[in-house]
């Protein structure tokens, strides 16, 4: 399992612009149709683009299972640390109110559950106090980074 945090920025952003290529080699996630949750807005990756983000990190697609794909946070340091990353990289990028949004977003996406999005909404007031709040904008590549966060999340949760 790959860590969110090592991953190779401008990979990332490569794969973020990709919209015809080989959307992951036999991957296949759940699709949002008729879930209840929305299907991804045009500044979102696509549901193809995280298919793809999921083959290039060699995550089994079983283990995504339905949505919400991370229900609840999992319990554990490596967890905690794997989540404060995740909130400190939106923060310093965007801060608090577009981090909050992005918390939001992912919810309405079907990515995590009611309970990881309250844990993580916690957590932001956190970082905020300790680090230099971003005015930037999330942009896709930054969803898709926070999409591998949670495929990683996934992984520790399942250890």
């Amino acid at each position: 399992m790959f860590d969110p945090a090592d991953y190779d920025a401008r990979e990332l952003r490569s794969l973020a612009g990709v919209d015809d290529a080989d959307p992951g080699a036999g991957v296949s996630l759940p699709p949002v149709e008729g879930s209840g949750y929305r299907p991804a807005a045009v500044d979102e990756p696509s549901h193809e683009q995280c298919e793809r983000l999921v083959a290039v990190g060699g995550v089994d697609p079983a283990a995504l299972g339905e949505r919400p794909y991370l229900p609840a946070f999992p319990d554990g340091s490596a967890s905690r640390r794997v989540g404060r990353d995740w909130i400190a990289y939106l923060v310093r990028t965007a801060g608090e109110d577009a981090t909050r949004n992005a918390i939001g977003r992912y919810r309405a996406r079907g990515w995590i559950g009611e309970d990881a999005a309250a844990t993580l909404d916690a957590r932001v007031g956190d970082a905020v106090r300790v680090l230099d709040s971003g005015d930037g904008e999330l942009d896709r590549a930054d969803h898709l980074l926070s999409f591998a966060y949670v495929i990683r999340l996934l992984g520790i949760g399942r250890a």
